[in-house]
């Protein structure tokens, strides 16, 4: 009887754990995730493996457990040698909890590199006061981002034209029109909304 309490214990202690994915985007007709082909809609496991068909291939996914966006990217996970969202999440600890927290959490939630497709928003724990902005600049010229629900938003007019890695610094406005640099040098890769899958001939 104990062990079987044990057992179910632990159970529920996993499947409180276990995360669901929804598919938003993604930029090929579809994505194999745990031995099936995937598309927008429908949903997926952190556990399953993800296996890429090309190193463009990349989609936006949502938290079904804390309606959090992320972007899962090709490059990203051969480079880290993730596997699957739940190796992501660990990695990138995006889904830490630090409360309201500050502008250099930000910086950590952020990192060094964003891979953005279409309307892409990134989840942080800072709330701007009335008159308080986030903003990028890129080559001198100044881009306010949009605020809304606990997230900031990277649209494409942003990158519009620029087909690899552009470099910003992400920076903050105060309602006293003081300004404090964020992250320096932030690398905004744009992800192509369609790639063509190269498809390899079998060795007879």
């Amino acid at each position: 009887m104990r062990r079987f309490l044990l057992l179910f214990a632990i159970c529920l202690s996993v499947s409180a754990t276990a995360q669901d994915f929804k598919i938003l985007f993604v930029n090929t007709e579809t994505i194999r995730i745990g031995g099936k082909d995937l598309s927008a809609g429908d949903v997926f496991s952190q556990s399953e493996t993800i296996q890429w068909a090309d190193a463009k291939q990349a989609m936006k996914v949502l938290s079904l457990s804390d309606k959090k966006q992320f972007i899962l990217a090709a490059t990203d996970f051969k480079e880290n040698k993730m596997n699957s969202a739940k190796d992501y999440l660990v990695k990138s600890n995006r889904l830490s909890t630090r409360g309201r927290g500050s502008l250099s959490s930000v910086k950590r939630q952020i990192g060094e590199s964003l891979y953005v497709i279409d309307t892409t928003c990134v989840s942080i724990n800072y709330t701007p006061d009335e008159s308080e902005f986030f903003f990028l600049i890129c080559k001198g010229n100044r881009h306010e981002l949009e605020f809304k629900d606990g997230k900031l938003l990277f649209t494409p007019d942003i990158w519009d034209g620029v087909q690899g890695p552009m470099s910003v610094d992400l920076c903050f406005h105060y309602s006293d029109k003081e300004e404090e640099l964020v992250v320096k040098g932030l690398n905004i890769i744009p992800l192509p909304e369609t790639v063509q899958i190269k498809k390899m001939r079998r060795r007879r």
